[in-house]
């Protein structure tokens, strides 16, 4: 038998994900159609004969009829939901919206969006929202299609402008979208479907679409089977008065009854289904406290589910429900295999990983291929994770990455206390490009703080008549080339060590370096004006063949000037040390 498609909604903030789903149902519930809107567990669930009656002049234009159940809609839009509704090889959702405001184009959550959608190869429709708002655009009739010939030349000019100016956005994403009526081949293209949810303009062939979309490319993964072991998932777990912990799930395969017996992947547990509840019809589970009781639930469906012992199960987790016992000790077993068939708990050097299901944990695996793993694991980041990083003996690789993993303020300041990185996201594509980030970042820091710790190539003149002190120590005025700072080795131009650089002063104040170009006065220890130097000399910093190395390593901190005496006193140096030889 087939189920009906669930569909989730994604977009920018503000581009009309919330207004669409509101006008859906109250364009349902103006079909005023039996049982014509159901909403339970965050969803919304249109069934067969409801869509039949509102999209039933665009189903006979588009020549198809209605063979799903119905569709239902995950009612928490946003990628972060989406996120949490991914499973072993994808995602739960069928299909999605990609919400998109025709004035504002392409934005950073839209970016986002795409990047999950292709990421989870997720079939999708462009809803292009708020066309209400081009100017002189009226709104005569529900279908774009005849409002849209109804429309004056200037109306129909700008909506064109601005529709196909985010198509060629789009093509930048290789994403051929089109606008729905025009496509020949919706397996080439993308279905943009012009919208006003204020209006309730475009709703119903938006549907029709999905409708279209699901019969024709779908038929094989919404096949289901009746009293079929069931498959679902948590999107969140609440505290309900008087039935305690309870679990609001979407049921994407088979069925769930009372007293079948709930098995739970994380962490891995088998509870009794005391109960399954669903709202008063109409109402919605965020705002709902009367709940009515069901004796089963088919896919596809959204339910609440009550039993004992539930407080610890995390949103995103999977469940599988079954008759007996010992069928639920040998899923539970079955499951425990496949988490270790995912997780790695190597311990050898490399990065932590954390996700919030198994099916995160996996894609999370698979951005990170090319990085070495020490732990990946399913659940909340621990203080055994923080304490798996720092025992990383690679500075670059004290850190946990945590794809929709919840971090407890303790572990946070642990992290803190043992220098430990937390790169955290609800976008998996994102935490890779954080990563690199910190990784450039760091690595830029640790090689900057590694020349920081050598003497730098430097060559100084003493000035004649600018001798304030002979010795113990010299004190005297010199022209910079490159950079110096005290406790720099000096030379002379045959290599020979003359002393060492204690304090720099630059119109009589103390100064932590001197660079290029600078006229300042310095103390020498060890040299005397007069024996081993003299007015006029020049002197070069002198760096030992292990500095020499750390500098040609790290060249890119070097100023053009430093790298010139880089080579000067690679030549003076090669005569004197046979290091510098090699």
């Amino acid at each position: 038998m087939f189920r009906q498609p669930i569909i989730v909604v994604l977009g920018h903030v503000d581009h009309g994900k919330t207004s669409l789903l509101d006008s859906i149902r109250q364009t349902t519930i103006a079909a005023k159609e039996a049982g014509g809107i159901t909403q339970a567990i965050g969803t919304t669930e249109i069934p067969e004969k409801t869509l039949r009656e509102i999209c039933g002049p665009v189903l006979e234009r588009l020549k198809f009829e209605v063979t799903v159940p119905g569709l239902l809609f995950i009612d928490t839009p946003g990628h972060e939901a989406f996120s949490t509704l991914r499973h072993r090889g994808g995602s739960i959702a069928d299909l999605a919206i990609l919400v998109v405001d025709i004035l504002e184009g392409i934005m950073p959550q839209t970016e986002e969006s795409i990047e999950i959608l292709k990421e989870t190869k997720t079939p999708f429709v462009v809803a292009i929202t708020k066309i209400d708002r081009i100017n002189g655009w009226k709104t005569y009739t529900d279908y774009f299609i005849d409002n849209y010939a109804q429309q004056s030349d200037e109306a129909k000019g700008e909506f064109e402008e601005k529709f196909y100016k985010l198509v060629d956005q789009f093509a930048k994403y290789n994403l051929p979208v089109e606008r729905f009526d025009r496509i020949q081949d919706f397996t080439k293209q993308i279905a943009g479907v012009p919208i006003s949810a204020k209006k309730s303009e475009g709703v119903a062939g938006l549907l029709a679409v999905l409708l279209g979309l699901a019969q024709k490319f779908l038929k094989d993964q919404l096949i289901t089977e009746e009293n079929a072991v069931g498959s679902g998932m948590v999107l969140e777990v609440r505290e309900l008065k008087g039935m305690g912990t309870t679990l609001d799930a979407i049921i994407y395969n088979g069925e769930i009854r009372r007293n079948d017996f709930l098995v739970i992947s994380n962490p891995p547990m088998i509870a009794k289904v005391r109960s399954l509840l669903v709202p008063q019809p109409l109402r919605d589970i965020r705002t709902e406290k009367k709940f009515e009781p069901v004796e089963k639930a088919t896919a596809a469906a959204g339910v609440k589910i009550a039993g004992p012992g539930l407080d610890d199960v995390m949103a995103g987790t999977e469940i599988r429900t079954v008759k007996t016992m010992e069928e639920a000790e040998k899923l539970l077993n079955e499951m425990e295999k496949e988490r270790e068939e995912v997780e790695v708990k190597a311990g050898v050097e490399g990065l932590v990983l954390k996700a919030d299901t198994l099916g995160s944990l996996e894609a999370l695996k698979k951005i990170f291929y090319a990085h070495s793993i020490r732990s990946a694991t399913v659940g909340r980041i621990t203080k055994k994770d923080v304490i798996e990083a720092e025992a990383n003996k690679d500075r670059f690789h004290k850190l946990v990455i945590g794809f929709n993993s919840e971090l407890s303020q303790e572990n946070e300041q642990l992290a803190k206390d043992v220098n430990v990185k937390i790169i955290k996201s609800d976008v998996i594509y994102k935490l890779l490009e954080d990563y690199e980030k910190w990784l450039d970042e760091e690595k830029e820091a640790f090689k900057k703080k590694e020349i920081d710790a050598v003497s730098r190539p430097a060559k100084i003149r003493l000035l004649p008549g600018c001798v304030f002190r002979a010795s113990n120590p010299a004190i005297v005025g010199c022209d910079v080339e490159g950079f110096i700072k005290p406790d720099t080795q000096m030379m002379d131009e045959e290599g020979k060590n003359v002393g060492e650089v204690k304090q720099i002063q630059s119109q009589g104040s103390s100064v932590a370096s001197a660079k290029n170009g600078d006229k300042v006065a310095i103390s020498i220890t060890g040299a005397t004006i007069g024996r081993q130097v003299k007015e006029g000399d020049y002197l070069y910093s002198d760096i030992s063949s292990e500095a020499y190395k750390k500098l040609v390593k790290n060249s890119e901190f070097l100023s053009g000037s430093e790298l010139a005496l880089l080579e000067k006193i690679f030549e003076i140096k090669k005569k004197t040390d046979k290091r510098y030889g090699i």
